[in-house]
């Protein structure tokens, strides 16, 4: 019955536009063809390409924020996209000195941290740590007990500890300890 109500809606719907100038896809597509993509250089200030990266063109992490075992080359996913190669590429000092500078944001990112809610640009620099030190930061011995923590909610969850952590500013800085530690080795 409800199937049938759709298909007479359908059909009405068509019939009503029947009199109407044909729809043209010309301007539509010009318009899109406006929009600028930003783009990526290995030239581009640290700072700037950051802010492409996660508030201008985003993403969704889909798991990948974490190091595992194995990789993951998913190109739709945030760390399998060229920027972010280009990004692990540069100066590791300078990278890990802005990162680390980044930890006590909360702004918002637009970056979405599957299949919670989106980063935020200090969990984003940790994230991006993460990969440049190919450790996971519930796996330094300061934070193992989140290691294997069982997600219990939405709101007890990796995301929602890690933020925790940035927000404590005693734990903040033993995380930027620890990534900074890696940096000297």
């Amino acid at each position: 019955m409800k199937q049938l109500i759709i298909l007479i809606f359908l059909a009405l719907s068509f019939l009503s536009c029947e009199n109407k100038p044909t729809l043209e896809l010309k301007p539509t597509i010009a318009k899109a063809a406006q929009i600028i993509q930003p783009r990526i250089s290995q030239t581009m200030p640290i700072p700037e390409l950051w802010n492409v990266m996660v508030f201008k063109k985003g993403g969704c992490l889909g798991g990948t924020q974490h190091i595992k075992d194995f990789k993951r080359e998913i190109p739709t996913m945030v760390f399998s996209e060229k920027e972010w190669k280009t990004f692990s590429k540069r100066d590791t000092t300078e990278v890990t000195n802005f990162l680390l500078s980044k930890l006590a944001d909360t702004t918002t990112t637009a970056v979405h941290t599957c299949p919670f809610s989106n980063a935020t640009n200090g969990e984003m620099a940790v994230y991006a740590l993460q990969h440049i030190y190919d450790i996971n930061w519930y796996n330094f011995a300061h934070f193992k007990e989140y290691d294997g923590k069982k997600i219990t909610s939405a709101t007890d969850q990796p995301q929602i500890w890690l933020q925790n952590i940035l927000k404590n500013e005693k734990e903040r800085e033993k995380l930027a300890s620890l990534f900074k530690n890696k940096l000297k080795n």
